[in-house]
């Protein structure tokens, strides 16, 4: 049974003055606050508007005097700002908004959620869609394998700490021809990735989600079969979900550019806060 790597450290959140970013604080805050941890505002000198950091950060402390905010402004990308920062406070997991970057630049010179994903340890969180409803489920989206199973934990442990339910989603792997969100990079190219029986398929996930519905049995648990492309099917499920888990592994470049990655689909097209859980290199 393989956990996310949380710290025990604070959340870790991005701040820009923008509105998307003022949304990811408020979410980081609720976390931070259903946790216990400590939150850390980063800021990237990049493109700095300190007097808009301290003006968050006073509003915080009004707002809620007992938690413990600190403000940390570094030269550097926002990728790098934020997963430097983490790494330093062992954070339990980074909370971003949304990009508004287009497919072209996507493409091109990918996003920076898209970017924190990859080389993060912890969770990253991408606050994105609209307020979500505040009993939606937690939509998990696994496919039985062992690259998935952090996201698993990490899904089960946000349900019980939010008392919701949550929906495994398998879809089953099927040949795929040209990645549908990045038409700039069409195909047609055949994901040459074999596909389960779907019997097979649902063994696995089902052999996973045991240890974890053992761990936590107040949470409920329902397996749904998603259809069609992948981040196709996860998108649909999250338009009514409080948040969608992906687990997020390394594959190669020439793999991830010709078909590029379920967690970055749904980081630009899901409807709800996404969570992108990284599996650990083994070995």
């Amino acid at each position: 049974m393989s956990a996310a790597r949380t710290g025990p450290g604070p959340v870790v959140t991005g701040f820009d003055g923008s509105p998307e970013a003022g949304r990811a604080v408020r979410w980081a805050v609720a976390e931070a606050k259903t946790r216990g941890l400590g939150l850390v505002l980063a800021y990237a000198d990049e493109a700095a508007r300190e007097s808009q950091l301290a003006s968050m950060v006073e509003a915080l402390k009004r707002s809620d005097p007992d938690l413990d905010v600190l403000a940390v402004v570094r030269d550097g990308t926002p990728e790098q700002v934020l997963t430097a920062v983490a790494d330093e406070t062992d954070a339990a997991m980074i909370v971003l908004g949304e990009s508004h970057t287009g497919v072209f630049t996507r493409a091109v010179l990918g996003s920076t959620e898209s970017g924190v994903t990859k080389t993060a340890e912890c969770p990253v969180v991408v606050v994105r869609g609209e307020e979500p409803p505040p009993d939606g489920p937690v939509i998990l989206g696994t496919d039985g394998s062992e690259q998935s199973a952090p996201a698993a934990g990490f899904a089960f442990d946000f349900a019980a700490r939010h008392g919701l339910t949550l929906h495994a989603v398998h879809v089953a792997r099927m040949p795929i021809w040209g990645p549908a969100s990045e038409p700039l990079l069409g195909g047609p190219v055949l994901d040459p990735s074999p596909g389960l029986p779907q019997e097979v398929a649902d063994e696995l996930v089902a052999r996973q989600l045991k240890p974890w519905q053992e761990r936590y049995p107040e949470v409920t648990v329902e397996t749904v079969h998603g259809f069609g492309p992948a981040a196709q099917a996860l998108t649909v499920e999250s338009s009514e979900a409080a948040l969608l888990v992906l687990g997020r592994s390394d594959h190669g470049d020439l793999r991830r550019l010709l078909l590029g990655s379920i967690s970055d689909d749904a980081l630009h097209h899901a409807h709800c806060p996404v969570a992108v859980v990284r599996a650990q290199p083994t070995g």
